[in-house]
């Protein structure tokens, strides 16, 4: 009878066994929480480079437009991409002008450009950002002018992974202060 009642220590085999099954399927599922979670911040962080990227170089070109005293149609290109737009300005004139001009237009790299007359060309988005669209068109309705802008970017990543791709279109116009 002491031996009935005599309590056993430690583990069976089959206890182990069982134990280590569920510390496994534990730390999988944590670790693909973990991996997910990690993916989709990487992915709302593009998203949001993207359209922050796309909106600043959509508002610069509209306060352009806005200041701009005429259009110079002679190097613009519209309604088709890519586009130039080229504006007459007063604003960072040269010292000894009271115009210049300065263009927006899209590099060899797809890269979104701004010129100044006499400056090096300045690109509105960084390398990784590319333009899959740029099309301005010309409005003229009762001698007021305006320009309408239509901005497609894509995040361009250094892989091929198609999960951290993310894209972007942004239509706007802007009535020339003339």
């Amino acid at each position: 009878m002491k031996n009935f009642l005599k309590i056993k220590k430690g583990f069976t085999l089959i206890e182990l066994v069982i134990y280590v099954a569920a510390f496994a399927i534990i730390t999988t599922l944590v670790t693909l929480f973990v991996f997910n979670l990690i993916r989709a911040q990487t992915k709302t962080r593009i998203i949001k480079e993207v359209s922050e990227n796309a909106g600043r170089a959509m508002e610069l070109m509209l306060w352009e437009i806005r200041n701009a005293e005429d259009v110079y149609l002679s190097t613009s290109s519209f309604g088709s991409h890519p586009g130039q737009l080229s504006l007459l300005t007063d604003w960072n004139t040269p010292d000894d002008e009271d115009t210049t001009y300065l263009d927006f237009y899209l590099d060899q790299d797809d890269l979104l450009c701004i010129k100044r007359e006499g400056n090096n060309p300045e690109p509105l988005v960084p390398k990784n950002i590319k333009v899959t669209n740029l099309v301005f068109t010309h409005l003229t309705v009762d001698e007021v002018e305006s320009i309408r802008i239509e901005l497609s970017v894509a995040y361009n990543p250094s892989g091929s992974n198609i999960a951290y791709q993310a894209t972007t279109t942004l239509i706007s116009s802007a009535v020339l202060r003339r």
